[in-house]
């Protein structure tokens, strides 16, 4: 053999620290990049559920051009245990909207008249049956890229053989109205819901929706009828919509900000506390929440069916991406859910995206000074808000 095919050979060979200092430094090379490409999927996925969240705002604003009022919730059923205010009910506030988003065929498919409440046997069980089709379909404007968890109601599969349509937007009923600033009292009865959501607790019967509890008539204030006109905090001051992790179904999430929670004290109630201030409520939530897993069972669920367990509205009073703390009593729960004080969740990083009432849509830091959170909540506070100050 030649002296120069032996050289020739010999120059192929790595040597095996050669071979562990390539792989080094292509190891180097993907921890630089990988962050930056998780970082740009995530620019992605925040910039369409801002887009989701436009579309939702001009939908609600086609709304109130044709039907004068915000987009109505009707919670729970109203023949229910015996209710007497007709068969209507248990319709989110995102089926009147259907239209706007170019959902007029499903909404087409609505009974808006004539429902049913959760059916729990048959050839189809669930919620609501009659719109088996409706519920069960999925719609891509009301789901955020960012979160990645499908609600499959696990925890309560013996009552439900059909995978109804999630969603991960919310809409803003202001705060718990036992909730206080500066001063405030109440007595005798609670005020109107203070956010942008027309809302109808569709059921009048008392089986279990007391209406009384330490001296105040809870259901009082609970319908309201929101106008464009009532809103003279502005639209631009106004928060409209945000967004809600879905619980994974079991639940018992092992992220804290897709389960609902309360607290022992029971501050944030109303039938114990009709009176409250606004700092004393965050406080206690923020240092002792509990997990409750029959409520957050259905968080998310179901778009179009609403009986109050599913949460499709948020309240301005703990920061965002906190453990989510609803109320104390489940009749509470499900007989006013504008008394909820579940926040706004989201995966994106440092904060949550917010549309407000003139169609622009913001990024609120979990950092947010609370003051300007609780105002942006209401219609009607007359609070002053600084633009830089969110």
């Amino acid at each position: 053999m030649s002296q120069t095919g032996s050289f020739l050979r010999r120059l192929r060979a790595f040597t095996l620290i050669e071979l562990l200092v390539v792989i080094a430094i292509i190891a180097v090379l993907i921890a630089l990049l990988l962050p930056a490409v998780q970082s740009a999927r995530e620019a992605a996925r925040r910039a369409q559920c801002t887009n989701n969240l436009k579309q939702i705002g001009l939908a609600i604003a086609s709304y109130v051009d044709v039907n004068s009022v915000t987009p109505l919730h009707e919670y729970r059923y109203a023949r229910e245990n015996g209710g007497a205010n007709g068969n209507a009910g248990c319709h989110s506030w995102f089926c009147g909207i259907a239209p706007y988003l170019e959902q007029t065929t499903m909404y087409n498919s609505m009974n808006m008249v004539y429902t049913q409440e959760w059916v729990y046997s048959g050839v189809i069980f669930g919620p609501n049956p009659m719109e088996y089709t409706v519920n069960k379909a999925s719609i891509g404007t009301l789901l955020c890229p960012s979160d990645g968890v499908v609600n499959t109601c696990s925890g309560y599969a013996q009552y439900l053989n059909y995978q109804p349509g999630n969603f991960n937007y919310v809409a803003n009923t202001g705060r718990p109205r036992n909730i206080t600033l500066g001063g405030e009292t109440n007595s005798g009865s609670l005020p109107q819901l203070k956010g942008i959501l027309s809302t109808a607790k569709m059921y009048a019967g008392q089986s279990f929706c007391h209406t009384t509890g330490s001296g105040v008539n809870t259901d009082t204030g609970v319908n309201v009828t929101v106008s464009l006109a009532s809103i003279t905090d502005g639209t631009s001051n106004t928060a409209a919509v945000s967004e809600s992790l879905v619980n994974d179904g079991s639940g018992n999430s092992p992220d804290p900000r897709r389960n609902l929670y309360y607290t022992s004290s029971g501050l944030i109630d109303a039938r114990d506390h009709p009176s409250v201030d606004a700092w004393l409520v965050v406080k206690d939530g923020l240092a002792n929440p509990i997990a409750y897993a029959p409520w957050s069972y259905f968080k998310g669920l179901s778009w179009a069916y609403t009986d109050a367990w599913e949460r499709h509205v948020y309240a301005h009073l703990f920061p965002p991406n906190t453990p989510p703390i609803s109320t104390y009593h489940t009749d509470t729960f499900r007989c006013q859910e504008g008394d909820s004080g579940m926040c706004p969740t989201s995966n994106h990083p440092g904060g949550v995206n917010v549309a407000f009432m003139d169609g622009s849509v913001h990024f609120l830091k979990n950092s947010v000074n609370l003051p300007t959170w609780w105002a942006l909540g209401t219609r009607n506070g007359g609070e002053v808000i600084s633009a830089d100050s969110y």
